[in-house]
């Protein structure tokens, strides 16, 4: 699939489109492209399409179709449910300062967005994480207040792809009768995810982080209980972010993007069939390169947990080395990978998340990360492996 040139080591940044997704939205782009709205048949055959992908997209985490609220990816879904759910709760509660909890290793989406509430009025409790960046539920339902209206923790972290305990903190949340929102941009498809099981009661995903197409994505909302009598009870706890049209339950007015939409949910029904294969598949691929990274070169430490820990994610710190460095020789052999979020390219200064862990800036700034995915080889991990025991001792005598 991809150029046999080129190793990609980035999949957490973002995946090749598979072909078969690729080929489905031609057919929206090229013959079925009407407006989902026109009730013409260029438009119901769009309309039609529309349905099934909501459909699909909702039965791969046990939602309904009804609970799928189309954006343009992960991070407008973080803003729709933090804004949403606290601007709502302040419409329904004029006499309280709507209060959020998330911790201090959020994506920016969700960090960002946070800020941006503070500085509006809100309030904010940001808790702190162990050393392999997890959020200690206790420590959650302790910050817990009469005003609470929402609790935000990440399922996956984006840089050390340790999994927190959502189900449990979700669980806490449903007792004191408090929303739950999960960013679960990095862990979707690659570990199984049940939001009912897992008492999430909102959850952000987007497309390009398994093989869809960039500029697409969702917010899960779940219903009500009496949703069994409306088309959609959404609205009920969360606000929009724009206004204009009817489009999303109301909540996301714009012409829906269907090519974009039912790739997404052609991406979900690939990765359903394969799933345990290809977890299994990545785990021993993953264990493999951290076991021979931390054997073989000296001054090397893995950044998060391993038992705790999305398939495809490897985070060593190599000390000594900066890491920047590092990716520019790998690059220069042209083997990608990343010292940090694909969102925050450009940045020199140490990452917040592995500071957050207790990384000192020094062993931040000597932090890789390496992501595998579907066309990863075994020879391309031999050929990582190769060039980092070549230039790692290279590197620390500079």
């Amino acid at each position: 699939m991809l150029n046999s040139s080129r190793i990609y080591f980035d999949y957490n940044a973002t995946t090749p489109v598979h072909p078969e997704v690729v080929k489905i939205m031609n057919q929206y782009y090229l013959q079925d492209f009407g407006n989902p709205g026109s009730v013409h048949e260029f438009g119901l055959d769009a309309h039609e399409g529309l349905a099934q992908a909501r459909k699909t997209i909702a039965g791969f985490i046990g939602a309904v179709p009804t609970e799928i609220i189309i954006t343009s990816g992960g991070s407008e879904a973080d803003n729709l449910a933090l804004q949403g759910v606290l601007y709502k709760f302040k419409e329904l509660h004029p006499d309280m300062i709507p209060h959020l909890i998330i911790d201090t290793i959020e994506h920016p989406a969700v960090w960002e967005t946070a800020n941006f509430l503070e500085r509006e009025g809100f309030e904010v409790t940001r808790l702190p994480v162990d050393h392999d960046g997890l959020v200690n539920p206790q420590d959650v339902e302790a910050a817990i207040k009469p005003n609470t209206a929402l609790i935000s923790i990440m399922y996956a972290n984006n840089e050390t792809g340790t999994i927190n305990p959502i189900s449990e903190i979700g669980k806490i949340a449903q007792n004191h009768h408090i929303l739950f929102h999960t960013d679960a941009v990095q862990a979707i498809t690659k570990v199984p995810i049940d939001v009912n099981q897992e008492n999430i009661d909102l959850l952000s995903v987007s497309a390009h982080k398994f093989y869809g197409p960039k500029g697409v994505g969702f917010l899960y909302v779940k219903n009500a209980p009496d949703a069994q009598k409306f088309e959609c009870t959404a609205s009920q706890y969360i606000r929009p972010l724009m206004y204009g049209g009817s489009q999303e339950f109301t909540l996301r007015p714009a012409t829906e993007n269907v090519a974009g939409i039912v790739g997404m949910a052609k991406a979900f029904e690939i990765a359903q069939e394969d799933f345990d294969d290809e977890y299994q598949r990545l785990t021993q691929m993953r264990n493999r390169m951290i076991n021979e990274i931390l054997e073989t070169i000296p001054d090397t430490k893995l950044n998060g947990s391993l038992k705790s820990r999305i398939p495809n994610n490897i985070n060593i710190c190599f000390k000594g080395v900066f890491a920047y460095d590092l990716m520019v020789e790998l690059d220069n052999r042209h083997i990608a990978c990343s010292v940090g979020a694909a969102c925050h390219a450009g940045e020199t200064k140490p990452s917040r998340v592995l500071m957050g862990i207790g990384l000192s800036e020094d062993e931040a700034a000597s932090s890789m990360r390496f992501s595998i995915g579907r066309w990863t080889t075994d020879e391309n991990i031999d050929q990582l492996l190769s060039n980092l025991k070549e230039f790692v001792p290279k590197l620390r005598t500079k």
